[in-house]
């Protein structure tokens, strides 16, 4: 398998095809690169493809009239992004900006929509894809409405860690400007926040990594 298959392989989406199907995804992807701190689409763009990480990280960014932005989400390589604009005709929902230097692969939509009708079992992944991020968006909101700075900051950190040798570790390089505008809040307000958590032995701070422990709660 070469490299562009192997890379689309890993892409959850599309983990269940076989070669004969990655070969014919894989014909139709372009390959794109985008410097770190620039805008790969945003709000009310025509949404016209499907964009998968190779390497790198974004941040997807919902911002008001006065410019204040809000992080729903980051994404790094592997994952995939834009996945509305091949369901429905509507123009993009949110800004998608670089945080480091990017490659991706790209879909165009009228082609993925083509291949789509020759491989409806795909559709499947698709809707679960799209479902678990609102599921995601709908904690976001629910978050931000009910929760103090304490408990979005605990939520961001138990959404964006995984289990290793049994330790729950954020594995998500994230900043606290980076958490602070996932939260709503300043950035100085979410060192005071992530202080107290260390303080209480919620969170420990290694090599750059955050642990996670058990008394760390919403």
């Amino acid at each position: 398998m070469n490299d562009k298959l192997d890379f689309l392989a890993r892409v959850p989406l599309f983990a269940e095809l076989g070669r004969d199907e990655l070969d014919t995804l894989g014909g139709m992807a372009v390959m794109r690169s985008f410097p770190r701190d620039v805008i790969i689409f945003q709000e009310n763009d025509y949404a016209d493809a499907l964009y998968m990480i190779r390497e790198g990280r974004v941040k997807v960014v919902l911002a008001d009239e006065d410019g204040h932005e809000v992080i729903v989400s980051i994404l790094q390589a592997g994952e995939s992004f834009g996945e509305l604009a091949l369901i429905d005709s509507e123009v993009r929902c949110a800004r998608v900006v670089t945080m480091t230097d990017v490659k991706v692969a790209m879909l165009a939509k009228a082609d993925f929509q083509d291949w789509l009708q020759r491989n409806p079992s795909i559709a499947l992944s698709l809707l679960q894809d799209v479902a678990r991020r609102l599921r995601l968006a709908n904690e976001t909101i629910g978050s931000l409405a009910m929760l103090d700075v304490h408990g979005r900051v605990a939520r961001v950190l138990l959404n964006n860690a995984a289990s290793e040798d049994g330790q729950l570790v954020v594995r998500t390089p994230m900043t606290q400007k980076d958490i602070a505008a996932m939260v709503g809040a300043s950035r100085e307000m979410v060192n005071r926040v992530f202080k107290q958590l260390a303080e209480q032995g919620s969170i420990s701070l290694r090599d750059g990594q955050i642990y996670i422990h058990q008394s760390l709660k919403p």
